[in-house]
């Protein structure tokens, strides 16, 4: 009795904190204020991914090496180089004030449950400290000028570690292309399932930011998702933002204008576990005003210069654009331009899809070529000032009535796109290479045959398994042989289904082909009807030797928990090596007899616009990283597999009530 009275009064003396979590575990969290909110969700994720949060953490000041060992230390010296962890801690006191208040909040909600369950913490946890979030924000966005970077060294014959691949999908559907007369968003990254990009699906309601989507662990709320207003999707491309000069250095200092100027040097220490304990290993950075020294080839320093060098705003700008209420704010959010280099796309209640091909990019000079080192020591190219959001390539409410970007040029986003390269300078078009490849030409025909989208349709698209131009293979295959094999083929619906014993007969047939051939989305000239009776016998042969009678795509292609014994059938996914890049993205290693997918729909999230907005959202796994738990892989089975996504019950509480599985009730002071 005692105990439930003080507790009722620490309630009544502070801000009572709900977390209703739903058949999949997704936590939904209700408070008074944002900060409340973001203490509930610091909470549950501790409470589904202590570990993996904490590692996030690690990861972006540069001490993973330290805890886990050698295999970390080029990561961990890539964030001492870009200083994460000081440039954070000195901005972190000058961010408003609401913002500190959600980050010391979400602080505290972690360190919440670590009190109350000590077991579960590591002894290699941190002491958390509420500018960590600000780094783990830098260390996210830094992948993508980091890229950049390394494609500008390439030119100069230096190959750096590359970077990891990022892609996306993301589609705008129009209100007069909508069944449902409200325009209708499909949200779709593309990245590892493990590791910092593992997402963290949430429905937060708190005083602005009621948004339900996809949230680095580590951060309190969702940059990829919805509010009550509009839906904010992302894919990797953009301008160019970043660049390397290419500097002249002796006895400590570097030329520049004929001058010779000092190197601003730094000295760090990188703790490495041992057998004997952590050897701390003393490392140097070189500076000159455009950066710091990346690279040295033949007597020549390279600097990297990155827009982003000095960025601590990121999670202003994410609360801007969650808690805007219209277009005209979601721009004005934009344009500060602490996002990296994205296809960014809006669409709100009121009616809007909007476009924009984002990045804080630097003016230059027009005789100089960015997508190259430029010189350092002449000035010639130096920056002046950054573009506006008004240069950048962007389109409102085209005519067309649908945008999509797959990672692809503007050019092919619509058909009859008007965002062509001869309008745009180059640096800001930066088209990439190749500038359309076959998933997004899928899901541009997809999308433009479609007058009248609805809401099953749209999650369709986001699960599309269609093979581009595999009816050109057809009837190459019809020309070539008429055996039972290839009548099978001819006969297929050209979609990788989990459940087609033709998809995955013509994977081995595409992949029995000469190796160019294979990758090939369409029948090279050159290749000859003998060529493909050839591999037509090849992939028979192999569908009867290695495959049971029954056996179909899924059988072969899995998704599920790397170490687990469980996995499930998944259909679509990007297969290069048979030119079967469908619109849903997955990429597959082989472990034992199947392929595993790892990385690819990372949070998938249908959203209609209407007021409020309705959505439907997945991951691939499970919400939880405790295998006892039954979140622990419950998606991938349910929903994923399946190509289904459930719904968020966006701002339908008696909807959630029905579905409710678990309550906690927190006092946040």
């Amino acid at each position: 009795m005692i105990l439930a009275a003080l507790f009722a009064f620490t309630l009544a003396a502070s801000e009572k904190v709900e977390i209703l979590r739903d058949d999949f575990g997704v936590p939904h969290v209700f408070a008074k204020t944002d900060a409340g909110a973001a203490f509930g969700v610091g909470y549950a994720q501790a409470e589904d991914r202590l570990e993996e949060l904490l590692k996030n953490y690690r990861r972006a000041e540069g001490t993973m090496s330290e805890v886990f060992g050698q295999q970390f230390y080029q990561q961990d010296y890539r964030q001492r180089l870009w200083q994460h962890r000081d440039i954070a801690k000195a901005a972190y006191p000058k961010l408003p004030a609401n913002l500190r208040a959600m980050m010391e909040a979400f602080q505290a909600g972690v360190e919440q449950y670590m009190k109350d369950n000590p077991a579960k913490v590591p002894a290699w946890a941190p002491k958390l400290e509420p500018w960590m979030q600000v780094a783990l924000g830098r260390y996210i966005i830094f992948g993508w000028p980091e890229g950049e970077v390394a494609g500008d060294l390439s030119k100069a014959g230096i190959q750096p570690t590359p970077a990891a691949y990022r892609g996306s999908n993301e589609m705008l559907i129009s209100a007069k292309r909508s069944a449902v007369k409200a325009p209708i968003a499909v949200i779709d990254p593309h990245l590892s399932w493990y590791g910092e990009f593992r997402f963290y699906e949430v429905r937060i309601y708190g005083a602005a930011l009621k948004v339900s989507g996809a949230a680095i662990l580590g951060l309190p709320f969702p940059s990829l998702g919805h509010s009550r207003w509009l839906s904010i999707a992302m894919t990797t491309g953009g301008p160019d933002t970043s660049d390397v000069f290419e500097e002249e250095i002796a006895d400590g200092k570097y030329k520049f204008k004929g001058e010779w100027r000092p190197l601003d040097v730094r000295t760090d220490r990188i703790g490495v576990k041992t057998d004997a304990g952590v050897k701390w290993q003393e490392v140097r950075f070189e500076h000159t005003h455009h950066g710091p020294i990346v690279a040295v080839k033949n007597g020549k320093s390279y600097a990297a210069a990155i827009p982003y060098a000095k960025a601590t705003g990121l999670m202003e700008q994410s609360y801007r654009m969650m808690t805007a209420k219209n277009l005209a704010e979601a721009k004005s959010a934009i344009s500060m331009f602490e996002l990296m280099q994205q296809n960014i796309m809006i669409a709100t209640v009121q009616g809007d899809i909007y476009y924009v091909r984002n990045g804080r990019v630097p003016v230059r000079p027009s005789s100089c070529d960015p997508s190259k080192p430029l010189p350092g020591e002449s000035g010639a190219c130096e920056w002046n000032g950054f573009h506006k959001i008004e240069d950048l390539v962007q389109s409102q409410n085209p005519g067309q009535g649908y945008m999509e970007n797959n990672n692809i040029a503007p050019e092919f986003m619509i058909k009859n796109s008007p965002m062509v390269p001869s309008k745009y300078t180059g640096y800001l078009y930066n088209a990439p290479n190749p500038p359309i490849h076959q998933r997004g030409r899928m899901t541009v025909d997809e999308l433009d045959a479609d007058s009248s989208v609805t809401v099953q349709e749209a999650i369709d698209y986001a699960f599309s398994s269609a093979v581009w131009h595999a009816e050109l293979w057809q009837a190459h295959i019809a020309k070539a042989s008429d055996s039972g094999f290839a009548k099978m083929l001819t006969g297929w619906n050209r979609k990788s289904e989990a459940s087609s014993r033709a998809a995955l007969a013509f994977y081995l047939f595409k992949i029995s082909l000469p190796t160019e051939a294979a990758r090939a989305t369409e029948p090279p000239a050159s290749l000859t009807d003998e060529q493909i009776r050839e591999a037509l016998v090849k992939g028979e042969a192999r569908l009867n030797k290695e495959f049971a009678p029954d056996a179909t795509y899924g059988t072969y292609f899995r998704a599920g928990r790397q170490g687990s014994t469980r996995n499930f059938p998944v259909s679509g996914g990007t297969l290069r090596e048979a030119g079967m890049a469908t619109p849903r993205a997955i990429s597959f290693s082989k472990k034992g007899d199947i392929m595993l997918g790892h990385t690819g729909q990372t949070s998938t999230q249908i959203v209609i616009l209407t007021k409020p907005p309705q959505s439907f959202m997945v991951i691939p796994l499970g919400e939880s990283d405790d295998p006892k738990s039954p979140h622990f892989d419950d998606q991938a089975e349910k929903l994923f597999s399946a190509s289904k996504a459930k719904s968020t019950y966006f701002m339908r509480r008696g909807e959630l009530e029905k579905h409710v599985t678990a309550k906690k009730l927190l006092a946040y002071e």
